[in-house]
């Protein structure tokens, strides 16, 4: 519940320019050259700031290194990783709630996590240097869904700045059938464009392993495992963690991967939990009941 309410308060801090809705228009002002650390639509008629993948692919096709940008998540990500996935994003928040819906989750191959990296350094790094056009943006389902969609409403109420705006040509078409397929898709898997496709969590990802915010897990205070007395033989018999994880990760293996958003549902359910510290330390023991049925000891 916590995450949740900073969850929307991260979506009121980055889209409440309420004053675009009457004036059918979009916020143009000084905070539109901050970059946020979500993937929130330039475009977007609410948006105060800009979406760093954007700006990333801005800075590519300029042909000028993109300093601000990196250095901008550089940081972010050297303090709490890719924390921002998990509390601040709204498209992630959108993932968590349609996959509330009761399907059946898809067990999708883990090499799939690797696709965000061939769309961060091939669609965002080298097709928009080799092109100069910023192609993620055009097919990007939180743009769509965040601009393209508010701006077809505006132009169908008049709205002057809605008036060059095409949404009739094939590239509108195109983003709307990504977005109806992602939007499907995360009803049958946990995070499926965070965890397949989203290049600013790929890039967040590359700092979990040096940011100041880490995960660690201790069997030795597994709560699951004391409950469950001898009746518990390891992590892999139990994966009570891995079942609450959005982002579908094993724990205790994968804990503080490149994939894991920080979003800390783990901790609430056995051994891991969280610290600031430079270096991450783990004790991967499997928890097990003594004879005498006392407090679990690690093998």
């Amino acid at each position: 519940m916590k995450r949740r309410i900073v969850q929307f308060l991260g979506l009121l801090a980055t889209n409440s320019y309420f004053a675009a809705i009457p004036k059918m228009s979009f916020y143009q002002g000084t905070l539109k050259g901050a970059c946020v650390p979500v993937l929130n639509c330039y475009a977007c008629p609410m948006a105060w700031g800009s979406c760093p993948v954007g700006t990333l692919q801005h800075f590519l096709i300029v042909k000028a290194f993109p300093f601000y940008v990196l250095g901008t998540l550089g940081a972010i990500g050297l303090f709490v990783g890719r924390w921002p996935c998990g509390w601040l994003c709204p498209f992630g928040w959108l993932q968590d709630i349609i996959n509330k819906v009761k399907v059946p989750n898809l067990k999708l191959p883990d090499w799939l996590r690797h696709l965000k990296f061939v769309v961060l350094i091939v669609v965002v790094g080298g097709i928009a240097w080799w092109t100069m056009e910023p192609w993620f943006c055009k097919i990007c389902p939180a743009g769509t869904l965040g601009a393209g969609i508010p701006w077809l409403f505006f132009k169908s109420q008049g709205s002057a700045w809605a008036e060059g705006m095409d949404f009739t040509t094939w590239m509108f078409k195109l983003k709307i059938v990504v977005l109806v397929g992602c939007v499907v898709f995360m009803m049958f898997a946990k995070r499926p464009f965070c965890r397949f496709l989203c290049p600013l969590g790929a890039l967040f990802g590359l700092t979990n392993k040096f940011s100041l915010l880490q995960m660690n897990v201790d069997l030795d205070s597994c709560a699951i495992a004391y409950a469950k007395g001898s009746d518990f033989t390891n992590c892999a018999t139990c994966r009570h963690c891995s079942f609450h994880c959005p982002m579908d990760l094993k724990v205790p293996e994968q804990i503080g991967s490149v994939d894991c958003i920080r979003c800390m549902n783990c901790t609430s359910y056995g051994s891991p939990n969280w610290s600031f510290r430079f270096k991450r330390e783990q004790n991967f023991g499997v928890p097990r009941v003594t004879d005498e049925g006392s407090d679990p000891v690690v093998m």
